[in-house]
């Protein structure tokens, strides 16, 4: 089994059953406990778990998500930087979708002197931040609203994009690194805006420099599916040097 099959398995494991091992995973695996030790290692630099004797614990800090209203006062100058940089990349007539977050949030406030423009969303937030303005066309999903973030999720949510495409989606993240991708603490939440990413031509992914190097609790979308990133200023130069080796085009704001 190689390395990345044996992290995934030690991860799933845990979201299971919240600890384990060493000697159990050694067993598990067909490998042996120094092997074991050292994916351990590599799975606490990532923040996936804390080692502990004899094993590990789940990091539960993958599953806390502040609240939208607590976000929303958060590194506010980098985040207006990032949406004036999103918010040149939509022209009129464009078909555009946006998923949730406050960064997204500030891009939708953005486009309100856009004509002839088209945007779907399943965040409650972005959609009032659209409605009412004669040059735009909205389309929102129905769906389970989440009152933590504003966002509609669910199977309703999801089958009322079938059919829905864009030529760009604007979404953002809790957590982000070049490697492990984009991830959130909700799994209804990803499978929604993923929904949205295989629905888009092109896929802008909107993080500030607080995202990097976090991990939550399930991947919305590996780096690969990206074709930009637009961040602050404050990121980590290694994570954006990297990006860009891949092909991903990196906009600084």
């Amino acid at each position: 089994m190689r390395s990345l099959e044996r992290h995934q398995y030690i991860i799933d494991y845990l979201k299971t059953h919240k600890s384990v091992d060493v000697s159990f995973l050694s067993t598990e695996l067909s490998v042996s406990e120094v092997t074991v030790r050292k994916d351990l290692e590599k799975l606490e630099r990532d923040k996936w778990l804390v080692r502990s004797h004899g094993g590990a614990v789940l990091n539960e800090n993958l599953f806390v998500e502040p609240s939208f209203i607590e976000k929303e006062d958060r590194l506010t100058r980098e985040k207006s930087a990032i949406a004036a940089e999103a918010a040149k990349l939509v022209r009129d007539g464009m078909v555009v979708a946006l998923s949730t977050g406050t960064t997204v949030s500030r891009l939708a406030a953005l486009l309100k002197d856009r004509s002839s423009l088209t945007a779907v969303t399943n965040a409650l937030n972005v959609a009032t931040e659209l409605m009412g303005y004669g040059g735009i066309e909205l389309f929102l999903t129905g769906g389970q609203i989440r009152p933590n973030t504003f966002a509609l999720i669910g199977e309703t949510a999801e089958k009322s994009l079938d059919g829905v495409y864009t030529e760009y989606v604007f979404f953002g993240a809790n957590g982000f690194s070049a490697d492990e991708g984009l991830t959130t603490p909700s799994m209804e939440e990803a499978r929604v805006v993923r929904r949205l990413i295989d629905n888009a031509k092109h896929v802008v992914a909107l993080v500030d420099h607080s995202k990097f190097g976090k991990a939550a609790f399930y991947r919305i979308v590996s780096t690969e599916r990206i074709q930009t990133l637009i961040t602050d200023g404050k990121a980590p130069q290694d994570e954006v040097d990297k990006l860009r080796e891949r092909g991903i085009q990196v906009i600084v704001a």
